[in-house]
């Protein structure tokens, strides 16, 4: 007979294994969650428009809170990341049933830009570069360059125009706007997804594709382009990295950026730079 004490020893010690294996090395980022964040929204709150002041298109359920929408439908490109991460989140949360991505950290980091918390970085303001550096600096990412991007990335990028931009990685392209499989000498700018543009039906979550310097063709059949890119290895200027799965991300890291911040003196606040979240672009 089977010793069922034995039996169930077992059971608990291949549980035990199974949660401390190594993913592959693909699946120790969380791109494929973000990837399905982008096709629900492209789904459910594609061109609702584009507002400076507005933060979400839509309240978001974040475990026992919610994530309120300052202009609800409209949005803007630092909280459309925003959005995409907490969209991912839950999407992972529901099929996994493991909430404690809601909990690692406080809920002010979530709802509050002012003294260096979480949203303050993705706001790009208190000295970040943007959504990679936020989650590096929390422990939940991790900075790479522009030719180790892979489809789900963060890029924060900026203009000869002096506007920037925080942007979802989908693609390279080449010099007429054509999707490739990989980075190569023929990537001359890539595809993304964000907030950007004017009102409703021509503004607010779309793909666009971005090409850097003054060579940026007309490419009206394939989509909307943003010319004027500045290419650069330096994370200041082309801000990229990714987030990682939920299992590798770092107590440590968090815990030191949480003790570097600032004391947090009210919630809810949106500010934001005005030239930077200026999303008016080349085809619009």
């Amino acid at each position: 007979m089977v010793n069922m004490k034995r039996f169930r020893h077992l059971l608990c010690l291949l549980a035990v294994l199974w949660a401390a294996a190594p993913l592959k090395a693909q699946d120790r980022k969380f791109n494929s969650y973000l990837l399905r964040a982008v096709d629900t929204i492209e789904k459910n709150y594609a061109l609702r428009g584009y507002d400076i002041k507005g933060v979400f298109t839509h309240d978001l359920p974040f475990g026992k809170n919610k994530l309120k929408a300052s202009r609800p439908a409209v949005t803007m490109c630092v909280a459309a990341q925003l959005e995409l991460i907490v969209t991912a989140l839950n999407i992972y949360a529901a099929e996994t049933g493991d909430s404690s991505v809601f909990s690692y950290l406080p809920i002010r980091h979530w709802v509050s830009t002012q003294s260096k918390t979480f949203k303050d970085f993705m706001w790009v303001n208190s000295g970040s570069y943007g959504s990679a550096y936020a989650l590096n600096a929390y422990g939940m990412g991790s900075m790479c360059t522009y030719r180790e991007l892979t489809p789900g990335s963060f890029v924060n990028l900026n203009r000869t125009t002096r506007t920037g931009h925080a942007v979802l990685f989908i693609c390279y392209i080449d010099s007429l706007g054509h999707e490739l499989t990989g980075y190569s000498k023929r990537a001359k700018g890539f595809k993304y997804y964000s907030s950007q543009g004017k009102g409703p039906g021509v503004g607010g979550y779309s793909y666009r594709y971005a090409f850097f310097g003054t060579d940026c063709p007309f490419i009206g059949n394939i989509g909307k382009r943003d010319c004027n890119v500045i290419w650069s290895d330096k994370q200041k200027m082309l801000n990229c990295g990714f987030m990682l799965h939920p299992r590798y991300w770092n107590k440590q890291s968090r815990d030191l950026a949480i003790a570097a911040m600032k004391k947090v003196s009210s919630l809810g606040e949106n500010d934001v730079n005005p030239a930077y979240i200026n999303q008016e672009m080349t085809d619009d």
